[in-house]
């Protein structure tokens, strides 16, 4: 009996499993820089993409433009979100989602007139599946994103939006 005691009061040899793995990670994201990226051309309600937001208000329209949509070579998602009231409000913002920490940016504002203003403020932010930023959470789990990756170029992005019927989701 004293000898197992003594054994379980050894010192672990190590973290423990799974431990490199994460540090390998950690390491990578450490450092990840962001690529550069251009302001898109302002949206065309005919290049708009309707999506459901689960969690978002019964009282907006949720869509994206399909012109705008990229994946860089940082893992980043770019796109304009165009978002309506049934009142008749639209807010327009060229953003980026980060499928390997699940955050999003809002680079720049959409004015009336077709320009863009930067985002004051601008930095990474950890998306919140519920309120304002519930349709970042849908585009990140239903669109963009799979087990912290890309799921797959612009191309693939777009063609998923307009056919979600054909997205394969684990049942």
């Amino acid at each position: 009996m004293t000898a197992s005691c003594a054994a379980l009061a050894q010192p672990s040899p190590g973290p423990g499993p799974g431990y490199d793995e994460y540090m390998a990670k950690k390491a990578a994201t450490d450092k990840w820089k962001e690529s550069p990226y251009t302001l898109p051309a302002a949206p065309k309600d005919s290049d708009l993409l309707t999506y459901t937001v689960p969690n978002g208000s019964r009282d907006l329209n949720y869509a994206i433009d399909a012109k705008s949509v990229s994946v860089g070579k940082d893992g980043v998602v770019r796109f304009t979100s165009v978002i309506r009231s049934t009142q008749g409000a639209r807010n327009v913002t060229f953003e980026g989602i980060h499928c390997n920490t699940f955050e999003y940016r809002i680079y720049a504002i959409g004015q009336p007139d077709g320009t863009w203003s930067n985002a004051r403020g601008s930095h990474w932010q950890v998306i919140n599946g519920y309120g304002p930023t519930a349709y970042q959470s849908a585009l990140y789990n239903d669109y963009f994103c799979d087990n912290k990756m890309v799921t797959g170029s612009a191309a693939d992005i777009v063609q998923n939006m307009r056919y979600p019927d054909r997205i394969k989701k684990p049942e």
